[in-house]
Order: C-alpha cells, then sequence, then structure tokens
C-alpha cells in the first residue's frame, strides 16, 4: 500500500493542511469544553452577568474557529484524496489499456472494472481518513486523557478499565472481520463480471430466452456478496452498543466521584476537591476518549479494506507487460505497406500445442491477399500476430522489413487499420464513429471513406446523416450498418495496411462486391488482408492463403488453388459449386 502514497506526492500541501486545521478544531473542541467548565463553575454561580457573556462570546470565537477549521480540513482532505484517486485511476486504466489480451482474460472484465472503480474508492477513502479523521480521533483521544487527569487524578482508574476493555473488544471483532474484506472485493468481481456479460451479451440471453436464468445467476452472485457483507456489518453494529455501555458506566463511576467530592464539600462546608462544571468537563472528555477510540476501530477496518485493495491495484500495476515496446525510429524505414511471416508458430498462453506451425509467406505493397480456412485454422490468430496483440512463440513477423517486436506497439498500429467481424461502435453521432480512425478527418475524407465503405446511401437516409446519433454499441443499426461504419472507421485512416478480418460477413454479396470494387479505385496502394469464410470473398484476391490445422498448406491465386489444392477444391465446392457458381 506504501508505494500507491507517491500518488499523493503532488497534492503534498493539502495532504499537511489538511491535518493543521484539524488540530485547530480538536483544540477549539478541548478549548470549548473548558469554556463550559468555567460557565458552570464560576460564571453562572456569580451571576454577573458581564462574565457570562464574556465566557459566551469567548464560546462563539472559539465555535466559529473551530468551524472553520473543520471545513478547511475538509477542503484539503479532499483536494488530496480526490486527485491521488484520480491520478492512480488513470495511471490504472491507462495500464489496462497496455495489457495483452491473455493478461486481460486473466483478470477478467469484471474484476478489473471493480479495482478502476470500487478499489481505488477504497484507497481514496483511506486517505482522506488518514489526514483528517485519524489526526481528529488522535487528538481527542490524547488531550481528553490528558485533561481528564488533570482535573483528578482519581477518574485514571476509570480509564485503566474501560480502555483496555474497548481495545479487547475492538481486536476480537477486528480479527473475525478482516480476512473477510479481500473475498468482499472477489465477491464485487463476481457481480460486476455476470452484469457485464449480460450487458453485452442482452441479445443472446434474450434470443434464447434465458432471462430468468441470468436473473437467478445474479441473484446469487450478489446475495452472496450481499451475504458476506452483512456478516461484517452486523460484526461493527455489535461495536456501538458495547462501546456504549463502557461509556455509560464510565460516566457512572465518575458522576460517583464527582458527586461524592461535591457532597462531602458541602458537608464540611468546604470547597469540593472536584466541582460539578468539572465533573460535566470530565463526562465530555470520557465521551471524547471512548468514541476517538471507536473512530481508531473504523479507520484500522478501513485500513483493512485499503490494503486488501491495494494489493488488488498493484497486482495489476506491477504486472508485467507480455507485449514490449521496441527502440526502432520509423523514420529509417526503407519498405513501406510490407509484410513477411518467417518460419513462425504460435501457440497461445497456458495451451496445449501450437495454433499456428512454421507459417511462411510475403505481402507485397499494394497486394490484396485473402487468407481462408476451416472454423479454428488460425486465420484471426495469424492476423493478430501482425498488430502485436500476440507475440509469437517462435520465428519472426516483418511489417516494412523490420521484425514487429523493435516497433514502438503506437508506431506499429499506426501504419494498421483492423476492421472486425465484431463491429464495436462508441455511442456519438456517425460522424463521430468514422472520424475515430482519424480524429483530424477532414468532412470530405469522411464522405470518401464512407463512400469505399458503401455506407453513404443508408447514412444519408437517415434524419440527421452524418450527424445522426448512434447509440452504444451501436444496438440502433443493423449488423451491416455496423459493419460498413467500421469499415469506414479502418479506410478513413489511410493506413498501409488494411486488415479485415471477417468484417464483410453481414455484407450482401453485390455490396461486398462494390466495396472491393472501390477499395482498388481509391486506395490500390494499401496493402489488404482479408480473412475470409467465403469463397466468393477470397476468389478476387491477388493471392490466397489456404490454412488448415494451423499450417499453409497453399498459397496461390484462386484459379490455380481451384486447380491444385484439394483443401481449397473442398472449401469452394461446399460453398459456390452448389449455388451454381461454375468458377466465373
Amino acid at each position: 500500500m506504501l508505494k500507491l502514497l507517491r500518488y499523493l506526492k503532488k497534492y503534498w500541501w493539502a495532504a499537511i493542511l489538511a491535518p493543521i486545521f484539524m488540530v485547530i478544531e480538536v483544540s477549539m473542541d478541548m478549548m470549548l469544553t473548558g469554556q463550559m467548565q468555567q460557565m458552570i463553575d464560576f460564571g453562572i454561580p456569580s451571576k454577573d452577568l458581564d462574565k457570562i457573556l464574556s465566557i459566551g462570546f469567548t464560546m462563539i470565537v472559539i465555535v466559529f474557529i473551530g468551524v472553520v477549521g473543520g471545513f478547511l480540513s475538509g477542503v484539503f482532505a479532499n483536494i488530496a484524496s480526490c486527485n491521488f484517486a484520480n491520478d492512480l485511476r488513470q495511471d490504472l486504466f491507462k495500464k489496462i489499456m497496455r495489457l495483452s489480451y491473455d493478461q486481460t482474460d486473466d483478470f477478467s472484465t469484471g474484476s478489473l472494472v471493480t479495482r478502476v472503480t470500487n478499489d481505488v474508492m477504497q484507497m481514496q477513502n483511506f486517505i482522506a481518513q488518514m489526514i483528517r479523521m485519524f489526526i481528529r480521533s488522535f487528538g481527542m483521544f490524547a488531550l481528553g486523557i490528558v485533561f481528564t487527569l488533570t482535573i483528578d487524578l482519581r477518574f485514571a482508574i476509570i480509564l485503566a478499565i474501560a480502555l483496555p476493555l474497548e481495545i479487547i473488544i475492538m481486536l476480537l471483532f477486528m480479527k473475525k472481520a478482516f480476512p473477510m474484506f479481500s473475498v468482499m472485493q472477489t465477491k464485487l468481481d463476481n457481480v460486476n463480471t455476470v452484469v457485464h456479460e449480460n450487458v453485452t451479451g442482452a441479445r443472446v440471453v434474450k434470443a434464447f430466452c434465458k432471462e430468468d436464468y441470468e436473473d437467478n445467476r445474479f441473484k446469487r452472485v450478489n446475495g452472496e456478496h450481499a451475504d458476506l457483507l452483512l456478516y461484517v456489518n452486523k460484526l461493527f453494529a455489535w461495536l456501538m452498543p458495547l462501546f456504549m455501555l463502557i461509556v455509560y458506566f464510565a460516566q457512572i463511576a465518575i458522576y460517583s466521584i464527582g458527586g461524592t467530592s461535591i457532597f462531602g464539600g458541602f458537608n464540611n462546608g468546604t470547597e469540593p476537591e472536584i466541582l460539578l462544571g468539572e465533573t460535566s468537563q470530565a463526562i465530555t472528555y470520557i465521551v471524547m476518549i471512548c468514541f476517538s477510540l471507536m473512530q481508531f476501530g473504523m479507520i484500522i477496518s478501513n485500513i483493512a479494506r485499503a490494503q486488501a485493495s491495494a494489493k488488488r491495484i498493484n497486482e495489476v500495476l506491477d504486472c508485467p507487460l507480455e507485449i514490449v515496446d521496441g527502440k526502432l525510429d520509423v523514420n529509417t524505414l526503407t519498405e513501406s505497406g510490407t509484410v513477411e511471416f518467417k518460419n513462425v508458430s504460435f501457440a497461445y498462453p497456458n495451451s496445449h500445442g501450437n495454433v499456428l506451425e512454421n507459417i511462411s509467406f510475403k505481402i507485397n505493397k499494394g497486394e490484396t491477399i485473402a487468407i481462408v480456412g476451416a472454423t479454428g485454422s488460425g486465420k484471426t490468430s495469424l492476423v493478430n500476430l501482425i498488430t502485436r496483440f500476440y507475440d509469437v512463440t517462435s520465428g519472426e513477423v516483418l511489417v516494412d522489413g523490420v521484425n514487429v517486436k523493435e516497433f514502438n506497439q503506437v508506431d506499429l498500429r499506426n501504419k494498421i487499420a483492423i476492421a472486425l467481424q465484431k463491429s464495436e461502435l462508441f455511442a456519438g453521432t456517425i460522424k463521430d464513429n468514422i472520424s475515430w480512425g482519424k480524429l483530424d478527418a477532414t468532412d470530405e475524407e469522411i464522405k470518401l471513406a464512407a463512400d469505399i465503405a458503401q455506407a453513404t446511401e443508408f447514412i444519408e437516409s437517415k434524419k440527421d446523416g452524418f450527424d445522426e446519433y448512434v447509440e452504444e454499441k451501436g444496438t440502433s443499426l443493423s449488423g451491416g450498418q455496423k459493419q460498413r461504419l467500421s469499415i469506414a472507421r479502418a479506410i478513413v485512416k489511410k493506413p498501409e495496411i488494411l486488415i479485415f478480418d471477417d468484417a464483410s460477413s453481414a455484407l450482401d454479396l453485390v455490396t461486398e462486391a462494390k466495396l472491393y470494387k472501390a477499395m482498388r479505385e481509391h486506395i490500390n496502394d494499401t496493402t489488404r488482408i482479408v480473412v475470409a469464410q467465403r469463397v466468393a470473398t477470397a476468389k478476387n484476391a491477388d493471392k490466397i492463403i489456404v490454412l488448415d490445422g494451423g499450417v499453409i498448406v497453399d498459397f496461390d491465386t484462386h484459379e490455380n488453388l481451384l486447380a491444385n489444392c484439394e483443401v481449397y477444391q473442398d472449401i469452394y465446392n461446399s460453398q459456390l459449386k452448389r449455388e451454381g457458381d461454375s468458377n466465373e
């Protein structure tokens, strides 16, 4: 947890001012109690209005100073803790964005959401309490004991009995509660995971009429979290009554000692050793001491929660990146738009066996290469290696003649644009979603990209055209419309290399043909790699890679493959020949 305190360094001034002003507030509380004793013991009995007014005015000034101190302490504590949490959350999110696909899967989406939100909030609360409430509790505890003993040393007996009892009770409860805090965060991970899965997969849930099933699944994980939270809260709910019981007995003991002294003085005709105001003052101090001790318990419990959250946050921040940037200066490159695989083999982490085996081929600038094969043959895995979503197990992937591991990831991916089968759109206008590929794109560039992607017709049919609002994840659009916007987003980037990972699967063959024709006319110098399920999509490519079981069985033109490649013939016959297409 101490490692995370470096995020407080920028706001050291607020972290210092907050406890300073809290000390002022606590001091005023103590002084106010003293003035109240003066009012009871000397002001009211004297029947001197000027003295009463003088003490009363002093109390008002003390209260005002205390309120200002408390207010400023809260302001500076919030400045420090909120900015601490903001910076920590930003770095945590940035790190998550740099994790590999495999690392993201290991943490799970729900867990990462919890760490960015709830765990950071626990750390924020910890910072706020440590620089404010800890000072208040410690000040009231320490000063309360000192001032109580200055009234009469006999009160030390009461403190010697009450405080150890409170400490023992607090330690017993904490021993049972503290181990639960890490478990609570894990249970919250499960809740967020189920929510995330059902929100993103709502259509599938509805299509299979699984609303009740998912509702029961959510009830289970939410109930487990609620039950554990309730268990911990029940434990702490016992603290207040037990502490109050001790406080009441302490008050009775103080009244007994003070009352005995007062009555003894009256009976003997002498001034009592302990005055009525001092007795009242001691009662106030005892309450402050006991409740400050209970606040210590709450602070310690929050420290335990923060410790659990800090551990989970550090697990992400300290996670070594699997995909590490190289130091290549892209200005030194002599090639452009080329892709080459040299004896590449690849296996997913923690899996058995290679997904790709000894892959070698080269794509020249401006060529269109299609990749076909049965489901699970490794098509998507292959293109993921070009963008370094994963790194090869062995061999080399070269872009512009250089191993992709030597690139800075941003430089590499700036050369590449990718459109996926599952189109990810964002809440905003159609124009926003297209220009997301190039934030400084002009209206003309956006319009041209939409034209090439065959999206202009449906865009202009919308009421607001390019300013039409798109709902989150594009739920207001059809599958084909979303794919065309994703394609336009990739095209507007004007990349050296354009990858379509089955990105036109939702388009009809006529629209798809127009798309590829428009790309040949307008972006002919862009290298295009097309992962295709349909032979109709692949057959017009310059060459076609045929994958089978993670191995390239052939790499040739459509005509040559149709004549010589048995795997390609099987794919062709299953898709096109039965539809009457005789190698048009």
